[in-house]
Formats: structure tokens, C-alpha cells, sequence
């Protein structure tokens, strides 16, 4: 398997989890995650697509999150 699961997504009472689901990083400000290493649990045995769907979805995110600090 690819490198996955060693930086997972999930609530911040998870003591495994190191991303919110908005990618940010937990502790930090300006650093999102937006790879493989997200999933906490591998997707199956071809991940780029689950890989190309959550990138997707991170861009939607990030954008949202652009317009609300911009206005």
C-alpha cells in the first residue's frame, strides 16, 4: 500500500487524530493536510481515487474558507 493513514482525519477528543475535517491541523494555524495520510483507515487497494475525491472536496473547503476571511 501507499503511504496512508499516519496524519488521520477526526474529531479532536481522538488522540490519534491530527486533522479537523476542514484539513487544518490541529495546534497549528495555515497548515492543511490534503493527501493520503488523512484516511484513517487505508480505502481499499487503488486509493488514488479516494485520493483524487478527497482533494476535491479540500479545494471546495479551502475556497469557502478564503471568501469568508475575505469578507
Amino acid at each position: 500500500h501507499h503511504a496512508s493513514c499516519t496524519c488521520p482525519m477526526g474529531p479532536e477528543s481522538d488522540k490519534m487524530a491530527v486533522v479537523d475535517n476542514r484539513f487544518r491541523v490541529y495546534g497549528t494555524t495555515n497548515l492543511r493536510i490534503v493527501d493520503a495520510s488523512i484516511f484513517p483507515k487505508i480505502p481499499g487497494f487503488f486509493i488514488v481515487s479516494a485520493v483524487y475525491m478527497i482533494s476535491e472536496k479540500a479545494s471546495e473547503v479551502i475556497i469557502e474558507d478564503a471568501r469568508k476571511s475575505a469578507s
